[in-house]
């Protein structure tokens, strides 16, 4: 009698099914950062900001009130919809803000009319204050390390001064009670950096941090840098001329008869 092959059942051979893989989209939101804003902190405060040692930055709770180099504007609410939830409306907001920073950072990495028009130039002295003789030096896409996580955005570095500006507004509550959005500000004289600490957390893979201590005490701690190396050369580099220079024109200044 001749063999018969086995009947197998229809499904018996597939192979057993995986979850899905997340969205790509899920890693890249994060990369964007905490959207709570918090104090300046080191990076083992919150398990983001270690985190984001790791990550490139792409180009692109409330205010502790003794922080002297915190600088924030609230900025008009993003709906006009009292009843729609506050959490939902800023993340609908902030998705548009994001959508139209892409475009920015598109428009001034691509075209070069801009740049040479001083696009970075411009833009540093549209979101800070700045002395009529100070120029922009270098700006650096980083990750500053607070205590609701890492805030992504981006670092100048001028001949006055080392700033730091948020992607997108944060939300934090106002003395009234409000909660209210702003972007997260930074501006530290070159004259109040008293230490520029470069530090490497772990090797395998490294989690290195910028860190920057105030003459008066304050530490801030910046990481996710795409040139580590090239952004500290150059913070050390402009303290260094800076100190320079302020001593080269006290030395020179007539003493009183």
């Amino acid at each position: 009698m001749a063999a018969t092959p086995e009947q197998t059942h229809p499904h018996s051979e597939q192979p057993p099914q995986q979850p899905p893989p997340p969205p790509p989209e899920a890693e890249d939101t994060k990369k964007w950062g905490t959207h709570i804003m918090g104090t300046p902190a080191a990076p083992n405060v919150h398990p983001d900001n270690q985190q984001a040692a790791l990550w490139k930055a792409a180009n692109h709770q409330q205010i502790a009130q003794q922080q002297p180099y915190v600088q924030y504007s609230p900025i008009d609410k993003p709906t006009n919809n009292p009843f729609e939830p506050v959490i939902q409306a800023f993340n609908s907001w902030s998705a548009k803000a994001e959508t139209m920073a892409r475009n920015i950072w598109y428009n001034l990495k691509t075209g070069p009319s801009a740049l040479s028009e001083g696009g970075f130039e411009s833009l540093f002295k549209q979101i800070f204050a700045t002395d009529p003789n100070e120029k922009l030096k270098k700006t650096f896409a980083c990750y500053l390390s607070t205590s609701t996580g890492p805030v992504a955005g981006t670092q100048y570095l001028s001949t006055a001064r080392l700033a730091f500006c948020s992607d997108r507004p944060l939300t934090f509550t106002a003395p009234s009670g409000q909660a209210t959005w702003s972007y997260y500000k930074v501006t530290i004289p070159l004259g109040n950096i008293s230490t520029v600490n470069p530090v490497v957390m772990k090797e395998n893979p490294p989690e290195k941090y910028i860190q920057i201590v105030t003459t008066d005490g304050h530490e801030f701690w910046f990481m996710g840098f795409v040139n580590f190396d090239k952004a500290s050369h150059h913070i050390f580099e402009s303290v260094a001329d800076f100190r320079t220079a302020g001593n080269a024109v006290q030395q020179v200044q007539p003493v009183p008869g």
